[in-house]
């Protein structure tokens, strides 16, 4: 996941927050809101589907990581039928405006960045539930967080390519 910042693994897991946000919305900048809303950029899912997917993955993901430091479980979790879950979110997320569902996503940044901000190095060995069910250490549930948006901007910088 990139090479190693100085400070702890806490900053260098912000850093890599940070690093992959501003990847994926430098590749949206400066295209038409409506393009974004309405151009299949990943299988059918416009840029707005992918940008409402991250969001609400990392509310589940943060959700999760709060819980395994001793937060309330969601009741939703495990999410046993994800394909099923990513449907509905695009759904429900289809009819929103592009501009909320960025600052959505710029909201569940902030949250992750926050999280991060409290977090000491010994509690990225904490161990609990992931929201798909998986176990393991919270340091884990943050790499797939960044992870999860590197694999979405690699997928819109190909569609931006297409685009031209």
């Amino acid at each position: 996941m990139g090479e190693r910042v100085e400070g702890s693994e806490v900053q260098r897991l912000r850093a890599e927050v940070v690093r992959a946000h501003d990847r994926f919305t430098a590749l949206v900048a400066g295209i038409d809101p409506v393009v974004l809303e309405t151009n299949p950029a990943v299988g059918s899912w416009s840029v707005r589907d992918v940008t409402g997917h991250l969001a609400d993955w990392h509310r589940e993901m943060l959700d999760a990581a709060e819980h395994i430091l001793g937060g309330p479980k969601p009741r939703h979790h495990p999410i046993k039928h994800t394909q099923s879950f990513n449907t509905m979110s695009a759904a429900v997320r289809g009819t929103e405006p592009w501009e909320q569902v960025a600052a959505d996503l710029e909201a569940a940044r902030d949250r992750a960045l926050a999280f991060l901000d409290r977090l000491t190095p010994e509690q990225l060995g904490a161990i609990g539930p992931f929201p798909w069910g998986e176990v393991g250490r919270l340091h884990r549930l943050i790499e797939e967080m960044v992870e999860h948006v590197d694999e979405h901007a690699a997928q819109v910088g190909e569609w931006r390519l297409r685009l031209g």
